[in-house]
């Protein structure tokens, strides 16, 4: 790929970036105001105008009454309050599909100019089958609301949040490739440095994202509302409510929050012991810029994890958390990527 060709496929590959974050951030919000199942129809073309009037207002509000959320929990609502859930709903699968327009069609513009090199094209159709996954995902998980049970799967919200996270992460992979190493052959790397240290946060980051998703969707973060107790105990009193005593690891509410507690804790610890070791190792500026990085934002992450319990877990620190679990994942991503190339950015030679 020649320069020319670089800057704008990068500039493209960084909106989507930050058009996923943007959708990750809405669908907290979304979660938290159970605004999920006030759209219970998918019509990806006609789906993306809202009602326009009253009478389109009160079509769509009879619609809702149908299903099991407003039969089980929101009776009597009235209409402005369904106008409340209905706007994030709206404006998550609105911000979905302007994010499917910023990936198609550049994506057909750029391959018909002749932009992409034979390896970056597969991995960019690669990209697109992620997102087109992410949407029908999103879908599935609401389905699961819309019979008998009033709630998403919290096993399908870990999976639609999980697969978020996995097209950012691609996405931000491939716009770093593009702009440090375009040029190079599929293997074509260093051996990266504190590698097992990387490897130990990318798994014990990607158990907290699932617990995160399993909290979110059991509302576990409303139970046990003090720090670092439970309950009064080390241990939340109904840890083994459940039998038999594995779904205690995943359906049980208080356990799942004990879980994601722990875990959080442990990647804490990890990260400063990361930290220090490469302190005293390998003090390569932009290395160590992004691992201060990495260790400045878990700090405040858990501190933000243990104020959105104590307070009960209030939109604004909801959503804050989320959004730092991301900023986090893509500080690792990037210190990453720049170990494992890092005799391809110049900064570094």
């Amino acid at each position: 790929m020649t320069n020319e060709f670089k800057r704008p496929v990068y500039i493209w590959l960084w909106s989507g970036v930050i058009l996923i974050t943007l959708m990750v951030v809405i669908g907290g919000i979304t979660r938290l105001t159970d605004s999920g199942l006030s759209m219970s129809d998918w019509n990806l073309i006609m789906g993306s105008i809202p009602p326009m009037n009253e009478v389109e207002w009160d079509k769509a509000f009879e619609r809702y009454k149908e299903f099991p959320q407003y039969q089980k929990i929101n009776a009597g609502m009235s209409l402005d309050e369904f106008k409340t859930i209905f706007f994030w709903e709206y404006f998550h699968r609105l911000i979905g599909r302007v994010l499917g327009i910023v990936f198609i069609v550049p994506f057909i513009w750029f391959w018909v100019k002749g932009y992409f090199d034979k390896r970056l094209l597969k991995r960019l159709w690669v990209l697109l089958l992620l997102g087109a996954s992410q949407g029908a995902m999103g879908w599935i998980m609401v389905k699961s609301g819309l019979v008998d049970v009033p709630y998403v799967s919290h096993y399908r919200l870990a999976i639609h949040f999980s697969l978020a996270l996995i097209l950012f992460a691609y996405c931000l992979w491939l716009a770093l490739d593009v702009k440090y190493h375009s040029s190079l052959k599929k293997g074509e790397a260093d051996d990266i440095p504190f590698k097992k240290w990387m490897y130990s946060i990318g798994v014990l980051l990607w158990i907290q994202i699932i617990y995160g998703a399993f909290t979110a969707g059991l509302d576990a973060g409303f139970m046990y509302n003090s720090f670092p107790k439970m309950g009064g105990e080390w241990l939340p009193p109904t840890f083994s409510m459940l039998d038999p005593f594995i779904r205690n690891l995943v359906e049980n509410p208080g356990t799942v929050q004990w879980l994601h507690r722990l875990n959080g804790t442990i990647l804490l610890v990890v990260v400063v012991a990361f930290w220090w070791k490469m302190f005293n190792t390998d003090r390569t500026t932009d290395l160590m810029t992004l691992g201060t990085s990495l260790l400045a934002v878990i700090v405040f992450q858990y501190l933000i994890g243990i104020f959105t319990v104590i307070y009960s877990v209030p939109i604004s620190l909801g959503v804050l958390h989320q959004a730092i679990a991301v900023i986090f994942w893509g500080i690792l991503l990037a210190l990453w990527h720049k170990m494992k190339y890092r005799n391809y950015y110049p900064e570094i030679n």
